[in-house]
Formats: structure tokens, C-alpha cells, sequence
């Protein structure tokens, strides 16, 4: 195996492990275990946790923007694109730890710093264009604000995380984020917006 694969093999193994078990639990052993490799192997690559956890969430990102823009090109409209974009991830979120933006946040300032970045180049500027798209098509109502909605959408996708609100022993991240969905998307969708929806929920069940 050559040198850069090993250190993309490690991003790649500790993404998931972090994404299941959050960030802080999980220790440089727990890595090495997983990876089947020893500590000194992966300090070869990396001088420490925190450099994984920095290129894992630079990795991360860099792979959302991807599906995003593979996403927006194959939609026929603003609530396909809505749709495809929650169904997304919700699935991510079934195996998703509750604990994963909390442990960011405290934590990890620097891989937290690259979040904010990513949901403000990227993330809110999507929800934006595509709340403007619907007004366009006729699909969302036209009196809504799109920024101040686009703000909201985002504040609820990280609420979904908040354990003081949904503890974990009582909703999951996939059914927390179904629900916020549903009350987004009856809160813009035009008549006509929301038989289309119907119609994209029905042919996914």
C-alpha cells in the first residue's frame, strides 16, 4: 500500500468511527484496532488526533459538496432537490452519533471552524438559491423571506443535535430530522409545491 493510501485509508476509517461513536470517545486505539495497524503506523502519517480529526472533517465536507452538486443537477425542480437533499440525509443521520457537533464545537476548535465555513459558503447559500428557485417555479409561496428560511432550515438541522432537547434514549437523529422537515416544508410550499412532494414521498415508499 503506498504512503498516500495509508493516510487516506486512515481519513477514511476514522470518518466512520467518528460519525457512529462521536468524536471525543473514540481514542488513537480505537483507530489503530479498527484499522488493524499499529500507533506508530498512524503517528507516521499524523502527529495527532486532532490532525485526523481536522482532515476527516476537511474530507467530510469535501465529499458533502460533491454529492450536493450531483444532487442539484439531476433535480427537475426546487422541491425535487429539497426532497433528494433530506432523503440524503436522513439516511446519513441513522448511523450519525447525537454527540458528534457537540464534541466539534467544545473541543475541537479548529475542525469546528472548518463547519461554520462549510455551512456558510456552502450549505446556506444551497438552501438559499433553491428557496429562491421554488418561488420561481411557483412551488414555494411567494411571500416568504428566503434568507431569514434559509437561516431557519440550517438552526434546525444543528437543533436535531442538541441532546437537551431530543434526548438520545428517546428520538433518533433520522426521526428528529423527518419531523423538522415536514414543518419546514408545510411552512413554504405552495398548493402546487406540495402535490408535487406527495408525489416524490410516494414513489420512495
Amino acid at each position: 500500500m503506498e504512503k498516500d493510501n495509508v493516510k487516506d485509508k486512515i481519513i477514511f476509517e476514522s470518518i466512520e468511527l467518528f460519525m457512529n461513536y462521536g468524536i471525543r470517545s473514540v481514542t488513537m486505539d480505537d483507530i489503530a484496532k479498527h484499522l488493524g495497524m499499529s500507533k506508530k503506523t498512524i503517528y507516521q502519517h499524523f502527529k495527532d488526533k486532532e490532525e485526523i480529526i481536522l482532515c476527516s472533517t476537511q474530507l467530510y465536507f469535501e465529499n458533502e459538496i460533491k454529492v450536493m452538486d450531483e444532487l442539484e443537477k439531476n433535480c427537475e425542480n426546487a422541491v425535487d432537490h429539497l426532497y433528494k437533499l433530506t432523503v440524503c440525509l436522513r439516511d446519513r443521520l441513522k448511523s450519525t452519533n447525537t454527540r458528534i457537533m457537540f464534541d466539534l464545537k467544545k473541543y475541537y476548535d479548529k475542525a469546528w471552524g472548518l463547519y461554520k465555513k462549510h455551512k456558510h459558503d456552502v450549505i446556506f447559500k444551497s438552501v438559499l438559491n433553491n428557496l429562491k428557485r421554488g418561488m420561481d417555479e411557483g412551488l414555494f409561496r411567494i411571500d416568504i423571506n428566503p434568507e431569514i428560511l434559509a437561516y431557519l432550515r440550517i438552526g434546525e438541522i444543528e437543533l436535531s443535535f442538541n441532546k437537551e432537547y431530543f434526548p438520545e434514549d428517546k428520538f433518533t437523529l433520522a426521526e428528529i430530522h423527518g419531523q423538522l422537515f415536514d414543518h419546514f416544508t408545510h411552512g413554504i410550499l405552495s398548493e402546487k409545491g406540495f402535490k408535487l412532494l406527495e408525489t416524490y414521498k410516494q414513489k420512495t415508499i
